[in-house]
């Protein structure tokens, strides 16, 4: 975190549990890419009118990760009409589900507009979703009540019945669900977290410098953000390249007006347009940590002007924002304190 930690202590700046809030939202996925990763079991059964056909047996398994689905289509011809007995056996025949499944399937044309066209609409499938008592092995028993068509006429068609078996089927949009609003719950922690401190200062002046006296230290760190932007005087186009840095200083004292830090370092410089404007900017984030509460001042200097190719970019505004007591998920560069009261602050 920087030289102000004392080496095998941890620094206290540094709060780790609110990231282990990061799985939460990712236990619902987890769930939903189980289910998916599991093959499905396909039933295929003929069945004519007036007799009772037996698949083959399958397993239906109880467990924690979701449950069994089994979800039947019957293959009818169209502009028909069926009425089908399914029956759920257990491993020693006996029933243990009974129900009857009306379907239907239509279709025709149309024509509008000089346009024309088929159609087909169907209700012809059956899904169950199982929650047995304990795993073992079961079949399903299918017999053809009626397969009618249009008029009410008798079809003399077997029905071709296809099943596909999931045993550990989950419901998609309610975990899809629970992983966003997870999610969202997430940020909040961890906006509360990291992203509130004790207080919170802003200066924003038109010039070069600015400055900030307040009560600050204590337990976390404090962030120093500055924030510049220069412009042209004019509304002509810059004749040459912008300038890629300049030099940014940041001044510490304490209420004795004793110095206490000293910090320069060059930082990059962004070209932005638009419609036709121009702009330079600055940003920089800087850490400091004040082991003691005490009244400081800071103050921070940028060039008032940029000069590069012969444009003069100007200083339009300086803004200036401290944030004590913030709390950390990694490490920061913080800048040291202890060396400059000592006289070794960087130039």
């Amino acid at each position: 975190m920087g030289p102000a930690s004392e080496p095998g202590r941890r620094d206290p700046a540094l709060l780790l549990w609110p990231l282990a809030s990061l799985v939460l939202p990712l236990l619902p996925l987890l769930v939903l890419l189980l289910s998916a990763l599991e093959v499905p079991r396909r039933l295929v059964m003929v069945v004519p009118e007036g007799e009772r056909v037996l698949s083959a047996p399958f397993e239906l398994k109880d467990g924690w990760l979701g449950s069994p689905r089994l979800a039947l289509t019957a293959e009818i011809p169209a502009n028909s009409s069926i009425e089908l007995d399914v029956t759920l056996l257990d491993g020693t025949g006996r029933t243990v589900l009974d129900l009857t499944k009306d379907g239907w399937r239509a279709s025709g044309t149309w024509a509008e507009g000089g346009e024309s066209g088929t159609w087909e609409e169907r209700d012809a499938g059956l899904a169950l979703a199982l929650r047995p008592g304990r795993t073992g092995r079961f079949q399903l028993a299918v017999q053809l009540q009626d397969l009618l068509d249009e008029a009410g006429r008798p079809l003399p068609h077997p029905v071709v019945v296809r099943g596909s078996l999931h045993n550990h089927s989950v419901d998609t949009p309610m975990l899809l669900f629970t992983a966003v609003l997870t999610l969202a719950v997430v940020q909040v922690l961890l906006m509360a977290s990291y992203g509130i401190g004790r207080g919170r200062w802003v200066s924003r002046c038109g010039e070069g410098t600015a400055a900030i006296r307040c009560e600050v230290g204590g337990p976390g760190v404090l962030r120093v953000d500055v924030l510049a932007r220069w412009e042209l005087p004019h509304d002509n186009p810059p004749l040459g390249t912008p300038p890629v840095t300049a030099a940014i200083v940041l001044a510490v004292s304490d209420a004795q007006g004793r110095p206490r830090l000293r910090h320069r370092q060059m930082v990059a410089v962004v070209h932005s347009s638009s419609d036709g404007d121009h702009w330079l900017s600055v940003r920089r984030e800087l850490h400091l940590r004040l082991p003691e509460r005490g009244s400081y001042r800071f103050r921070v200097e940028l060039p008032e002007a940029l000069r590069a190719d012969g444009d003069l970019w100007e200083i339009e505004w300086l803004q200036l924002t401290l944030t004590d007591g913030l709390r950390t998920a990694w490490p920061v560069p913080v800048l040291p304190l202890a060396r400059a009261a000592e006289g070794h602050g960087d130039a």
